[in-house]
């Protein structure tokens, strides 16, 4: 609660629920929550605007007590008054801010939202080929095409990127591991491009920049894994059928520790280490009670995945947080559970400041368009 004369304990509090809103807006169940939220947020820029200018008076009308580290006043004074003047800059442009929230705010109340239409939920399955793990899941159809997304990561770097343009033919329904067996041979594809790319080169092939260098070059290695997905439609009846608990839930310095852990040792590490906080069948108890019990790993659109064995974690540089999942009727390895010393119950953490982070990710080209030299047309789909 606000203390109303305390600036410290108030601004960790509205530090705090900043962190909480960021994380809560992910995803909104009702898009009309949207306006109500926009209201409370154009009341919140007012009150920083305010703010922004007390403090800058409090450095002004201060800095004749302002001293340097070697003690003199007069440049003391002088950081005061640039302090000031910073400050007063960032009121000027949260002008612009207040008005731009408002006009969008003015847009969203013109907005009548009807319900969402009635769908099965999105079912996402995944298998691993060596390093790479294929997940599919059904996206919008396209005219008469149905349509599948995915995702390729690579389990030891981190490496991930994402496409919606798997097809079938017009009219044809495709199974999930149909999906994945189609996926698997455009990668095995790939691969046999860049091995010829290696022994010949100067020479191009029409697969040849279907997808990134490091999936290329993974599919290459990999080729007798992919082989087997090829071969055999995999068998996702066990997976299709999970449900997933919520074993930990980090944000801020916690989480910081995490995203060190992934960026120097990968995905597999981390999830090590979070498993951790996994005391099976009580961990298991605490998120039915608490609800927190999900039909698939909630992401948001900034959230990045990896799966390992039974754990599914999420987590997002750009945000400051991670997440650790595993599937309802998995019981853990007892021996992750000395990486941590955590309570048991599934953790809800707000720890200290986030951390600004530079998240990588792929680069925004199109994977299927021709490189020069090649003799394929440029703008390729992956037809099944």
């Amino acid at each position: 609660m606000p203390t109303f004369d305390n600036p410290v304990t108030d601004a960790a509090e509205a530090s705090a629920a900043l962190r909480g809103l960021a994380h809560a807006t992910r995803t909104f169940e009702d898009p009309a929550d949207t306006y109500a939220v926009l209201g409370d947020l154009l009341a919140g820029v007012r009150s920083l605007r305010q703010v922004l200018d007390q403090l800058a008076a409090a450095h002004i009308a201060a800095r004749a007590r302002a001293h340097d580290d070697a003690g003199a006043q007069p440049a003391g004074a002088a950081a005061a008054l640039a302090a000031a003047d910073e400050l007063h800059q960032a009121g000027t442009l949260l002008d612009a801010v207040h008005d731009r929230v408002d006009a969008a705010m003015s847009q969203s109340a013109r907005i009548a939202w009807h319900p969402a239409p009635t769908q099965d939920p999105v079912v996402r399955a995944s298998v691993e080929a060596g390093e790479l793990r294929l997940t599919v899941w059904p996206d919008t159809p396209l005219g008469e095409h149905q349509r599948y997304a995915y995702r390729i990561e690579h389990t030891a770097t981190g490496q991930s990127v994402e496409g919606r343009d798997l097809f079938t033919g017009a009219g044809a329904p495709v199974s999930p591991a149909r999906a994945v067996r189609e996926l698997a041979a455009f990668l095995a594809a790939a691969g046999e491009a860049r091995q010829f790319a290696i022994d010949n080169p100067g020479q191009h092939t029409d697969n040849e920049g279907a997808f990134p260098e490091w999936v290329a070059d993974s599919a290459r290695q990999h080729q007798d894994e992919l082989a087997v997905l090829i071969d055999h439609d995999p068998d996702l009846t066990e997976q299709m059928a999970r449900r997933w608990v919520s074993v930990v839930f980090l944000q801020g310095d916690e989480a910081d520790t995490v995203l060190d852990i992934i960026d120097h040792d990968g995905t597999d590490a981390a999830i090590d280490h979070l498993a951790g906080y996994d005391f099976g069948e009580e961990t298991t108890q605490a998120a039915l009670e608490n609800g927190y019990v999900y039909d698939q790993p909630p992401t948001g659109a900034l959230d990045r995945t990896a799966t390992k064995d039974a754990y599914t974690l999420t987590y997002s540089p750009f945000l400051g947080h991670v997440s650790l999942l595993r599937t309802h009727d998995t019981t853990p390895d007892p021996t992750l559970r000395h990486a941590v010393t955590p309570d048991p119950a599934p953790a809800r953490r707000t720890v200290g400041r986030e951390p600004a982070r530079a998240g990588r990710r792929a680069e925004g080209t199109d994977w299927f368009a021709r490189r020069p030299g090649a003799s394929a047309s440029s703008g390729r789909g992956l037809g099944l």
